[in-house]
């Protein structure tokens, strides 16, 4: 079967294009930026002994957001150990960093449970970002904001605590209110059944009733956690509304996304599941008066975009090719030896009669180069290079052990006698120090342009480590941003249970071996501005304080492209909050323009966004002056 599998791998893969690359190139340089951390790694009951190692291999997450609006993106990095502290990295302005987590009051210590993820969000729309950590068996935590440097724990009285096994998080404006919501993402079921008393009872994997914790099936499995929709009621509560809005899917979520995939100004969610179907619900606001969440169903009965290959891990939206349409990409399991009928998946939006608004979606992820990642988790689209071209770096790796004893065989072995029915830990084999997926690089995935003329699809080639990207930690977030303010996006990489990488993205120095002087770019902050709504029908629609769901366009001699500012997207990964564009040698900026969520329109001439060019800009929802810096 291996060999079988082996030569399936040569026959899936995409052809190389040979000798074809481009310019770009990173150099690590957490330690000498003072924001290291070593992820510290979840310990469960000694009964989950024979897969400690697999139970044990997520909560390694980084959000990016200026928490102290100094104009710098600073850093908030997660600890999964008993005990152990998340660290908050204040970034000093030039992409060094000082651990301020004490004097914050955001460690948080994991004295019951473990973090797992995080998100900045501006809650209560005052000017500064509140902080968002979802854990295990431990409540989830919302720390306010105070704009001194130091933040409350107002979770209880906020409404959002909820016990359970969070693994992602993000920040949207499902009913464009003005006010920030919560979408949370959970894993394992928060309730499982005694078997010596047969009652529903809590299920702390520290403290187990059950050793039936795991998932059914490693293809359709139902019995996981519930999703949870927090909306915000404005006066520091929230309501849960998941039941009411359409999310009661009890699956194995590992990443939430949230982007306004139909272009009809209301944000649409995709939530990438493990073990089993992903989710794509569109928000009926177009179309009625109180926001819900609509299924699709695709025209063979899938409940997606699509088939998937069940093992969804990552979700981040981009228009990829520049056609106005968001596009997904969504991290799976290859492994060239073992596992070669799946891989990661680049969702092409599409002219599709047949599906919801008349758009669908392709996979193209074989097709373009962007198949194997691997044993994916967290991934990126961003321009790495200022070239106007949407890039994708992601991160994977799941178990690193003995390389000569593989545990793919003893799970083959499991499903074939179980005939996978996998929901009991004890009946698992033992993981011991056998090696799952370890070993492996990052993949930068740089797009280039196609040397055919029809094209209607991007290409990429791969170029980790020619970029200077060659670690072999078992990767798992990934926060994107300009943390030195040079208009070169930067990296960093949560590891799980090790040191996290900070790549400074070196491109544009005349040092480098990109000589990549003649690009340049735009960053913009957008601010919004919550109590000057828009009358939309019978409707008031408004932008939150940080503007997220807010569309920018850039219209150059080039073509154009679009971005869209995000509440925290990818496995355990949050970017920075502004919007960035890159141009290539030769392009001019004809226009630019913003849709804000409260249906407000700013539109930006030709020598307006030409000042703009090489800047990080600020603009405010319905002035049309701006600041550069």
């Amino acid at each position: 079967m291996t060999i079988a599998l082996a030569a399936g791998y040569v026959w899936l893969s995409p052809r190389a294009e040979k000798g074809r690359f481009v310019e770009v190139s990173f150099v690590e340089k957490a330690g000498d930026a003072g924001c290291l951390n070593v992820h510290s790694m979840v310990r469960l009951s000694d009964l989950f002994e024979n897969i400690m190692p697999w139970l044990s291999s997520v909560g390694a997450a980084v959000a990016a957001g200026d928490y102290n609006g100094d104009g710098a993106t600073d850093l908030y990095v997660t600890n999964s150990g008993r005990g152990e502290s998340n660290r908050l990295f204040r970034n000093r302005g030039d992409g060094t960093f000082e651990d301020v987590t004490d004097h914050a009051g955001v460690g948080c210590g994991n004295p019951e449970g473990a973090s797992m993820h995080a998100i900045w969000g501006d809650v209560d729309n005052d000017g500064d970002l509140d902080l968002y950590v979802v854990k295990w068996a431990e409540p989830n935590t919302l720390f306010e904001n105070r704009g001194d440097g130091t933040f409350a724990d107002i979770s209880s009285r906020a409404g959002v605590d909820a016990w359970a096994y969070g693994n992602a998080a993000t920040f949207l404006d499902y009913d464009r209110d003005g006010l920030l919501d919560i979408l949370v993402g959970n894993y394992f079921a928060d309730r499982v059944t005694d078997e010596s008393t047969g009652a529903l009872v809590r299920n702390n994997l520290w403290k187990p009733v059950t050793t039936r914790v795991m998932h059914e099936t490693f293809t359709h499995a139902d019995n996981g956690g519930r999703n949870i929709l927090y909306r915000n009621l404005g006066d520091g509560r929230f309501e849960d509304v998941s039941e009411k809005i359409g999310l009661t899917f009890t699956g194995w979520t590992l990443s939430v996304g949230s982007g306004d995939l139909n272009n009809d100004g209301w944000p649409d969610l995709y939530l990438a599941n493990d073990f089993g179907p992903d989710e794509y619900y569109l928000n009926t606001g177009a179309t009625e008066s109180t926001p819900r969440f609509r299924l699709v169903v695709d025209p063979q009965g899938h409940p997606g975009i699509g088939h998937d290959w069940w093992k969804g891990m990552n979700v981040d939206m981009g228009d990829v090719n520049n056609d106005g349409y968001l596009d997904i990409y969504v991290t799976n399991i290859l492994e060239r030896r073992y596992k070669t009928d799946e891989g990661n998946m680049l969702w092409l939006s599409r002219v599709d009669p047949l599906s919801p608004g008349g758009r669908g979606y392709s996979n193209i992820a074989q097709l373009v180069g962007t198949h194997d990642g691997g044993w994916g988790w967290g991934g990126k689209f961003a321009d790495f290079n200022n070239d106007g071209l949407l890039d994708i770096y992601t991160v994977n790796g799941f178990v690193t052990g003995d390389a000569s004893h593989n545990y793919w065989y003893a799970i083959q072995e499991m499903v074939t006698q179980t005939k996978n029915q996998t929901a009991d830990a004890a009946d698992w084999p033992v993981m011991g120090k056998r090696d799952l997926s370890g070993y492996e690089r990052g993949r930068l995935f740089m797009q280039v342009e196609s040397q055919d003329e029809n094209a209607t699809t991007p290409a990429f080639v791969e170029m980790a480590e020619r970029a200077g990207i060659g670690d072999l930690y078992n990767g798992r977030g990934i926060a994107v941003g300009d943390f030195n303010l040079d208009g070169w996006l930067d990296m960093y990489v949560a590891n799980q249970g090790a040191p996290s990488c900070y790549y400074v993205n070196s491109s544009g120095k005349p040092s480098a071996k990109a000589k990549l002087h003649d690009h340049t770019f735009i960053s913009l902050d957008l601010v919004g501005r919550p109590n000057q709504p828009m009358s939309v029908g019978s409707r008031l629609l408004a932008s939150t304080r940080d503007a997220v769901g807010a569309r920018v366009t850039v219209i150059t001699n080039a073509g154009k492209q679009m971005r869209e500012v995000q509440g925290g997207m990818g496995f355990s990964s949050q970017s920075e909050h502004a919007v960035h564009f890159g141009f290539g040698k030769n392009v001019t900026v004809q226009s630019l323009r913003v849709q804000w969520p409260s249906g407000r329109v700013q539109n930006f001439d030709a020598p307006k966004a030409e000042k703009m060019r090489n800047s990080r800009v600020r603009i405010v929802e319905g002035d049309d002056k701006f600041t550069t810096s």
